[in-house]
């Protein structure tokens, strides 16, 4: 079962049944392959990509000595692909699901506070993106640190990540003119990076017991006992790709695919789990394996009785000759895990 955010929260009980204060459709957005779709790459490697004649910009340096270049070729750690849970003691009588925070703490309390939540009884499962666009970044990620939640990395969470551990490393020391100066020579390692997008302002002044916090959210996380087959995502995962294949980035920005691969394109292709049924099913099983390598009896017999083809007849020519390519692709190397949404 693969569960992605998509601004929803869901509580699951030790019987797999789901009772929300909201309902929850877990599914959400992604990216990748062109440079150009990249967060992570730096703007020279973007812009100049294939052009052997392109000539390094003049360096300069900031009041505390860092060089330009110094502060253009830093590149954050990634994040860890795949983080495995366990519970200690006594498995939680439910898991929380909550995706998109964005920031807005006083509603993540009440949220936790309409479904009962119970510290030590219940496991808070936050599905990506804590931070930025509302008003209290911190108090989230302060809030979810003291109630023990896991979560996986969203793309906002990391573009605060990626801002914290440049302002710790190259370009520790600097002042806030020192780092518009090179912005406005583009010399900033990303090409996501500004000093006006709230990022900024959220990394410089995350308590750094909340910023480890965070920085310790893997892009992927597998869950423990009964739920030993799901995975956690924010955005989905390549279809195309086995669970250890993955991109991280892709994993985190993932929304459409295209003619060309993973796309955080809203216009681009198809979304990434309608491919991901396409090819695998519904459940996940048109002759692939689970997490664990085994394939349920149940999810076999669901499957037996479900036709992914259903619902096409009425489609285009063209549609139905893009799908179909997309289809052939995935379905040559599709991944372990199957797909559920929780409606």
């Amino acid at each position: 079962m693969l569960l992605s955010s998509n601004s929803s929260v869901s509580s699951i009980d030790q019987a797999d049944t789901v009772n929300a204060a909201h309902k929850a459709s877990v599914v959400g957005n992604m990216q990748k392959l062109p440079n150009k779709l990249n967060r992570r790459t730096n703007k020279d490697d973007k812009e100049g990509e294939g052009d052997g004649d392109t000539q390094p910009s003049e360096e300069t340096t900031t009041d505390n000595g860092t060089s330009s270049g110094n502060a253009k070729s830093f590149r954050a750690p990634e994040p860890e692909l795949v983080s495995e849970k366990t519970f200690t003691g006594t498995a939680p009588e439910r898991l929380i699901f909550i995706g998109d925070i964005h920031g807005c703490a006083e509603e993540f309390g009440k949220l936790l506070e309409t479904v009962n939540f119970k510290q030590g009884s219940d496991q808070v499962i936050l599905v990506g993106d804590l931070v930025a666009k509302g008003p209290d970044s911190l108090g989230v990620v302060n809030k979810a640190r003291s109630i023990k939640a896991w979560g996986v990395r969203g793309n906002h969470d990391d573009r605060v990540v990626r801002w914290g551990q440049f302002l710790q490393g190259p370009a520790k020391g600097m002042s806030e003119s020192d780092l518009k100066a090179l912005e406005d020579a583009g010399e900033l390692p990303y090409s996501d990076f500004e000093l006006s997008g709230g990022h900024y302002d959220i990394a410089s002044t995350m308590p750094l017991c909340d910023f480890s916090y965070l920085s310790q959210f893997s892009a992927l996380i597998t869950l423990p006992d009964a739920y030993s087959e799901w995975v956690v995502a924010h955005g989905g995962m390549e279809p195309t790709k086995a669970i250890a294949d993955q991109d991280p980035e892709v994993v985190m920005t993932v929304r459409n695919i295209g003619p060309d691969g993973p796309s955080s394109e809203k216009d681009a292709g198809d979304a990434w789990f309608e491919v991901w049924a396409d090819a695998i099913g519904p459940l996940g099983n048109s002759g692939s394996s689970t997490i664990s390598g085994k394939s349920s009896d149940t999810e076999k017999e669901t499957a037996k009785e479900t036709d992914p083809e259903e619902g096409e007849e009425n489609e285009g020519e063209d549609t139905k000759e893009k799908r179909s390519n997309i289809k052939r692709q995935s379905s040559a190397n599709s991944p372990s895990a199957p797909l559920t949404e929780i409606q």
